[in-house]
């Protein structure tokens, strides 16, 4: 048996989507088990994103390298869409020479390769930032942390006439509240069901608290062209079906299918421990 949004909204369920995670709350205030969540939460992020007819994108990894006619220095972070699969990406300025000379170099030579420099004020520090992800002890071993991105789920500005980058300034996580999409979901609200994308998006920023709303941004239509410098990415795939099997009380969270774990962890009176 499929395991839905709206049948999690039926019963209860609080979902949303915070920095760029998914967020499940049961009524039952149980945690939900890794193995479930595992299995459902790709599709349920997909489900939401369709429903409201946007895209997001995910960290596929990064390249240094010098760009454009002046060839500027930079760090390019690949940035696949989830939906869509377009291969998207940013590139942020960074420096690629060292700054002083050291036992591994002088001054002005080049790092090695994957390394770069980057200040506080760097819009790619700021992003980082954004993500709430803990700090690098060094600001020039970023590039050991970059692999900490995958996970997330980003949204962004896309660059005018270019559909496959994005405007590194305006990247951060996304998030959705919970209010939006029950909203989203409810009978009457009169928008496409999942499946079927829209023009529509309704992103806001990934820091309720303090960060600055996002820019509303269009579903982006899949699309297998990619610009240089970026290399190719992977896309992830996932399952999106789960086969029912008869109901066992007897079983662990871990070995019950999506309709198990829906009327167990969704009552408040149960006694599934």
């Amino acid at each position: 048996m499929t395991v839905t949004v709206g049948k999690l909204l039926n019963r209860g369920v609080e979902i949303s989507i915070e920095r760029g995670k998914l967020v499940i709350s049961p009524s039952s205030g149980k945690p939900v088990p890794q193995d479930w969540w595992d299995k459902h939460s790709p599709a349920l992020l997909r489900e939401i994103l369709v429903t409201l007819g946007m895209d997001a994108y995910e960290y596929g990894g990064y390249s240094t390298g010098l760009y454009g006619p002046h060839k500027a220095a930079g760090v390019t972070i690949q940035l696949p869409s989830f939906v869509g699969g377009l291969n998207t990406h940013a590139i942020f300025n960074a420096e690629l020479n060292r700054d002083r000379s050291t036992k591994a170099g002088k001054k002005g030579t080049p790092l090695p390769m994957g390394h770069f420099r980057i200040g506080k004020r760097s819009h790619l520090y700021r992003f980082w930032q954004s993500t709430g992800l803990p700090p690098p002890k060094r600001l020039s071993s970023l590039h050991d942390y970059l692999g900490n991105l995958r996970g997330i789920l980003f949204t962004a500005d896309i660059v005018a006439d270019r559909k496959n980058r994005l405007d590194a300034g305006s990247l951060r996580p996304l998030s959705i509240t919970a209010v939006e999409v029950r909203k989203a979901f409810s009978p009457d609200n009169g928008r496409t069901t999942a499946g079927q994308a829209t023009d529509n998006c309704r992103t806001k920023a990934p820091d309720k608290n303090s960060a600055p709303a996002q820019q509303n941004r269009g579903f982006q239509a899949k699309q297998t062209a990619c610009t240089e410098n970026h290399g190719n990415t992977v896309i992830s795939t996932c399952e999106y079906t789960v086969d029912s099997e008869p109901v066992d009380s007897r079983k662990t969270p871990q070995e019950q299918t999506g309709e198990e774990w829906l009327a167990d962890y969704s009552s408040p009176t149960s006694d599934h421990n």
